[in-house]
C-alpha cells in the first residue's frame, strides 16, 4: 500500500461486467465500511488514467482532505468508462437510498464527475476513519 498526501492507496480490485460484479462490490464495500471498522464517512468515485496510483492520487483533492479521507480503496478496474460509471451510479444509489447509509457523502448520486480520458477506468472507495 502506497501513500499520497497522507492518504493510503490500495492496489487490489475486481474486474468484470457490471451485472456480474455488482453484488461482489456491494459485499466488498459493506465489509470495508462495517460499523465496527471505524469508518465514519465514505465516498464512491471514478478515476481514470494509465495506472491506478496516479489516477487515484489525482482524485485526492481539497474536499477529500477536508473530510479527513485516510484511504482510497481501489475496488474495480475496466477499460469501459460506461461500465465504470454505471457501477458508480448503482452503488451510490444502493448505499444512499436502499441501505439509507448517511455516511455516504456523494452529493450528485454518482456519475457527476468530469469525463475521464482513460485508457483505464477505476472505481474507488474513499474512506475516513476515526482512530
Amino acid at each position: 500500500m502506497e501513500t499520497y498526501r497522507g492518504v493510503e492507496i490500495t492496489d487490489s480490485y475486481f474486474t468484470g461486467h457490471p451485472s456480474m460484479i455488482f453484488s461482489t462490490l456491494v459485499r466488498s464495500i459493506s465489509a470495508i465500511c462495517r460499523f465496527d471498522r471505524s469508518v465514519y464517512l465514505y465516498y464512491i468515485g471514478v478515476a481514470s488514467g494509465y495506472d491506478y496510483y496516479s489516477a487515484l492520487a489525482r482524485r485526492i483533492d481539497q474536499k477529500k482532505l477536508e473530510y479527513q479521507t485516510t484511504r482510497m480503496n481501489l475496488i474495480y478496474q475496466s477499460s469501459s468508462e460506461r461500465h465504470t460509471r454505471q457501477l458508480e451510479a448503482n452503488l451510490v444509489d444502493h448505499f444512499q437510498y436502499i441501505k439509507a447509509d448517511d455516511r455516504v457523502w456523494n452529493s450528485t448520486g454518482g456519475g457527476g464527475g468530469r469525463r475521464g480520458s482513460g485508457p483505464r477506468f477505476y472505481l474507488y472507495l474513499a474512506t475516513s476513519h476515526a482512530f
